[in-house]
């Protein structure tokens, strides 16, 4: 289990509160480090102009039930102002407790391709509905600036198993490319 931060409840709450804001970077946007999920067979990318905010959001159609298909969302912004890694991990490790009837299977603070990280992963339940997310978070440090990038896969719980594979696939074959030499997270 990862440390879990109470100054406050939410991750958009701390940064609030610090008053920093996420300037969203979106795909081919120079100058700042490349983050990339790999396409499963038979998932879609979603227009950018239905999540403007979202770097990628992909999903898989062939699995639709009730208006609702699996998904997996990357988030990708830099902050406005420097915040200390440790906090900003605990903080968002916290997230999902804040998920209706939370039950955590796994969570770890292991760096990620050099970046420091924390992975959550566990069910919820909604309307009924059980759903699995699993969620990784960086800090990302390149050059002069620092980011905050997110990737949430959510299937329903007990997926086929091409889903689940599909759903690991996508974390493991996240990508992060900084400038070369100057990644300095802590």
């Amino acid at each position: 289990m990862i440390p879990r931060f109470s100054d406050t409840n939410t991750l958009r709450a701390y940064l609030d509160a610090h008053e920093v804001a996420l300037v969203s970077v979106h795909p081919g946007d120079p100058g700042h480090p490349d983050v990339a999920i790999p396409l499963p067979d038979g998932w879609a990318e979603v227009a950018h102009d239905v999540f403007p905010q979202a770097h990628t959001v992909i999903v898989a159609p062939e699995y639709i039930i009730d208006d609702w298909s699996p998904n997996a969302v990357l988030l990708h912004g830099r902050m406005s102002r420097w915040r200390p890694t440790d906090e900003l991990l605990d903080v968002a490790g916290s997230e999902a407790l804040a998920l209706p009837e939370w039950n955590e299977l796994r969570s770890s603070a292991t760096d990620f391709h050099g970046h420091r990280s924390v992975f959550v992963h566990g069910t919820y339940r909604v309307e009924g509905v059980e759903f699995t997310a699993a969620t990784r978070y960086l800090v990302i440090d390149d050059e002069y600036d620092r980011y905050l990038t997110q990737l949430t896969v959510t299937t329903r719980a007990d997926p086929p198993l091409v889903l689940a594979t599909d759903a690991a696939a996508i974390h493991t074959g996240f990508s992060v490319r900084t400038t070369p030499g100057t990644d300095a997270s802590g």
